[in-house]
């Protein structure tokens, strides 16, 4: 039922999409040259519907894809060297400072932007993430932020784990409200044997993706955020008076340490997992708990490929019961005992069109074919598109009815989307480096935090290491301009 009802939803956006791409034949002979990450995810709706806007245009796309360690270097080169070997980036949106900055893409018109329904985007990804300075640069494509995912068959009030739970932990079984309260349930489930799918086998506490060069720092990043991130103050990464990184102090070390406990939290392999391995996983009823973006919501649905469906919880990530305060140089209680900071990870992939393309027209038509509303709106309810909700109208609680007939029960739909507005529109919440030099101060944190995992440095050290190399950094690109662009990016407004 759930195969009819994709076909039939494929079949209704093909006829919705005349009224965006340019006139029949318009674009009769030209190659659109798009190029974005390796696999299905992100990759696979331009190839499900590039043959429609070919057939519409006249025009042929061509998609290159290369692994995501890879995708920075292949991109920039291309515009460093004036090869200009893509014509349409589908990337993420923290590479704007070294993507839009220097002018490598094409100003989008407020004529096209028109065309996308702009009022319905979420003024985070249309504001924050396309835009640099006052200019738009891309169209909105996806929408990202972490949030936890966890069995609620297990985890809750009623469990038949409860009782246990309380006895041994002094508080009720229920979803974790702090990274100490995930822990503590991790740790009671990890190798216990229980009942999935009609079948008893043992569980572990957790599926955190954790291999280099595959997105894995971003799932550190969630953990250090309710212990680095100061209520009010909007510099996490870096100071806001000079540039000094953070990364290093007593929160982020705080929750480097966690994720380095978690190998023994997890499946053996899962130190080799990168997120799509844990997509696979968690569904498949290995863990307890899963941090991860919000494809995992439509996959849990999918019986093809989960053994949990109906049986998943979905929440904002956890936060710490105390906080590095950077300014005062100490750790704060909350009054509440929770510093919840949702992590904008990764802020979503965004489309760009290179602003030397020959065939820059049609690299337009294209990019707001992808990114038009209702295929948007229906790709975030699929399972395996890489697309999550960044409109009003796919964040509707009150009216549930896409996600309901894309499998979502309605309870479920509710949670699943509760949990995202949570996310986003908290007031404490982390957006993620977005300025020039974002893909290399990354890179560096991804190599030290492997080193960690393995055991061949300490976790402060690690983060000693990130901070003298990011400030390195800093200073070749020159840190003034830096930190211009890194207080306009979390909008520091000085004392």
């Amino acid at each position: 039922m759930r195969k009819l009802f994709l076909l039939v939803t494929i079949a209704a956006l093909a006829l919705m999409s005349f009224a965006i791409v340019g006139a029949q034949g318009e674009f009769e002979g030209q190659t659109v040259v798009v190029v974005t990450q390796t696999g299905r995810s992100i990759g696979g709706p331009v190839e499900d519907y590039a043959p429609e806007w070919e057939a519409m245009t006249g025009a042929d796309v061509q998609l290159q894809q290369f692994a995501f360690g890879e995708l920075f270097e292949k991109m920039i080169a291309s515009f460093e060297t004036g090869s200009i070997d893509y014509d349409v980036m589908i990337f993420p949106a923290d590479w704007a400072g070294d993507f839009m900055a220097p002018g490598y893409l094409e100003p989008i018109s407020d004529e096209l932007l028109a065309t996308l329904e702009p009022d319905d985007i979420i003024p985070l990804y249309a504001d924050r993430i396309t835009a640099w300075g006052d200019q738009v640069y891309a169209l909105p494509y996806d929408g990202d932020s972490h949030m936890m995912y966890y069995r609620k068959d297990l985890v809750n009030p009623e469990s038949p784990y409860a009782d246990e739970f309380m006895a041994e932990y002094g508080y009720p079984l229920d979803e974790p409200q702090t990274w100490d309260q995930y822990f503590d349930i991790a740790t009671f489930f990890n190798g216990r044997e229980v009942e999935t799918a009609g079948e008893v086998f043992p569980i572990s506490g957790v599926a955190e993706a954790q291999r280099r060069n595959a997105q894995s720092y971003w799932v550190y990043l969630s953990h250090a955020a309710g212990y680095a991130k100061t209520p009010g103050n909007p510099c996490f990464f870096f100071s806001c008076e000079d540039m000094t990184p953070e990364v290093n102090n007593p929160g982020f070390v705080r929750a480097l340490e966690d994720y380095i406990a978690l190998r023994d939290l997890g499946p053996e392999e899962m130190i080799n997992w990168d997120v799509a391995d844990t997509r696979v996983q968690f569904p498949a009823g290995c863990c307890v708990f899963n941090i991860d973006w919000g494809d995992v919501g439509p996959i849990s649905y999918n019986p093809d490929a989960s053994v949990i469906v109906g049986q998943t919880g979905f929440a904002p990530l956890p936060g710490a019961s105390e906080y590095w305060d950077s300014q005062a140089g100490e750790w704060v209680t909350p009054e509440d005992g929770i510093n919840r900071a949702p992590f904008i990870a990764f802020g979503g992939w965004i489309i760009g069109v290179a602003a030397n393309s020959d065939v820059k027209e049609a690299a337009l038509d294209f990019a707001a074919f992808m990114a038009r509303p209702e295929l948007v709106r229906e790709l975030a309810t699929i399972p395996d598109t890489g697309i999550n909700p960044s409109r009003f109208s796919q964040l509707d609680t009150e009216d549930v009815s896409l996600w309901v007939e894309s499998g979502f029960d309605e309870e479920g739909a509710v949670d699943y989307l509760s949990a995202i507005l949570e996310g986003i529109n908290h007031p404490n919440t982390v957006l993620d480096i977005r300025i020039r030099g974002s893909a290399e101060y990354l890179s560096i944190l991804d190599t030290e935090i492997a080193r960690a995992l393995v055991g061949e440095i300490s976790a402060q050290e690690a983060l000693d290491n990130v901070a003298a190399q990011w400030d390195e950094v800093t200073d070749r690109l020159g840190r003034d301009a830096q930190l211009e662009q890194y207080r306009s990016a979390v909008g520091y407004m000085g004392e």
